[in-house]
């Protein structure tokens, strides 16, 4: 009997002293604690750009729409750019790459400037071949080309041409998306 009385001493004890350890925590952490001021100006949620608009499956479907038309539309003013005249169905040439000058272009003005890249074009005052996306086909003359920038100026004698109006570069934002059209291999 006296062991079962010191036993239930002991757990009454250990309660005891239990029950004092977390008292002092909580009394430690409330003395710690009470004095820490909370600004609530720094919590306050605002809606970011990305978040104004919610988004659904119908605005979702309309910019796919937009995004479509807007490229639909461009790629009527992309051209086909060679620095050799297509005279045969032979793929076989003697001339080195630097000379083939494939690539693209787009025109920037009704009456036949065309923007390229010089590597595309050539230099100024050489001749490439532009192929429009309906199928005709010019002789162009580089009018002005900066190795530099790779950028070049092609004209050819055409009128009425569908154009891109060229965008602001100082409003361009990194991660903006951007799309990459090319022309077809028909060139």
């Amino acid at each position: 009997m006296r062991r079962k009385k010191m036993s239930n001493l002991k757990k009454v004890l250990l309660t005891f002293f239990l029950l004092v350890l977390i008292w002092i925590f909580i009394f430690y952490l409330y003395t710690t604690y009470k004095n820490i001021e909370i600004d609530e100006s720094n919590y306050i949620a605002e809606k970011t750009q990305s978040t104004i608009e919610e988004q659904t499956v119908e605005k979702v479907q309309e910019n796919s729409q937009n995004i479509a038309d807007m490229i639909e539309e461009t790629t009527e003013k992309i051209v086909g750019i060679s620095k050799l005249k297509n005279t045969g169905s032979s793929i076989l040439n003697s001339s080195d790459e630097s000379q083939l000058g494939l690539g693209t272009g787009i025109i920037i003005s009704e009456n036949g400037y065309i923007l390229s890249n010089e590597h595309v074009t050539g230099k100024k005052y050489s001749k490439c071949y532009v192929t429009l996306e309906n199928g005709n086909n010019y002789e162009g003359k580089v009018v002005w080309s900066d190795k530099e920038i790779d950028l070049s100026i092609t004209k050819i004698e055409a009128k009425n041409l569908k154009y891109v109006s060229l965008g602001d570069s100082d409003k361009v934002r990194v991660g903006e998306i951007v799309y990459a059209i090319r022309k077809s291999d028909r060139i």
